[in-house]
């Protein structure tokens, strides 16, 4: 007797390539729903309260003070609003210095704009915004 191949059904063929391209989908949407999962409970549980911005401040810490008003922000938790304040105006205390080192005198005056407009409103907290001027030699 001779061996001979069975010639592959054309129907199961389908079917293996449909289960297998269905193995990938499948993979592939567990991926993303795990990522979007953690990525909405890491921000849901992520929100800064005024006593974790004053400890960000107390170790000199600006730039998680600025991420903690972008995640409030984003969270829609406006309670630390002079912490803030305080944020927005070392944000554009950084960027002055940058574009003015670079030459670019009207960014430049639109962030130290920014910076006279948060000193006014910051109110105690300006003690840490002459601390940053410090650090960053303004």
């Amino acid at each position: 007797m001779k061996n001979k191949k069975k010639k592959p059904d054309p129907v199961v063929m389908l079917l293996d390539f449909v289960i297998v391209v269905m193995i990938f989908v499948l993979i592939a949407v567990g991926f993303r729903l795990y990522f979007y999962v953690h990525l909405t409970t890491r921000s849901m549980k992520f929100s800064q309260d005024a006593s974790r911005m004053s400890f960000d401040l107390s170790r000199d810490d600006y730039a998680a003070l600025i991420e903690g008003k972008y995640m409030n922000t984003f969270n829609g938790n406006n309670d630390a609003k002079s912490y803030h304040v305080l944020a927005d105006y070392v944000e554009a205390l950084s960027q002055y210095k940058i574009f003015s080192k670079k030459g670019y005198d009207e960014k430049a005056l639109e962030q130290k704009t920014k910076m006279d407009r948060s000193r006014k409103e910051m109110g105690d907290l300006s003690v840490f915004a002459d601390k940053a001027d410090v650090m960053f030699g303004n």
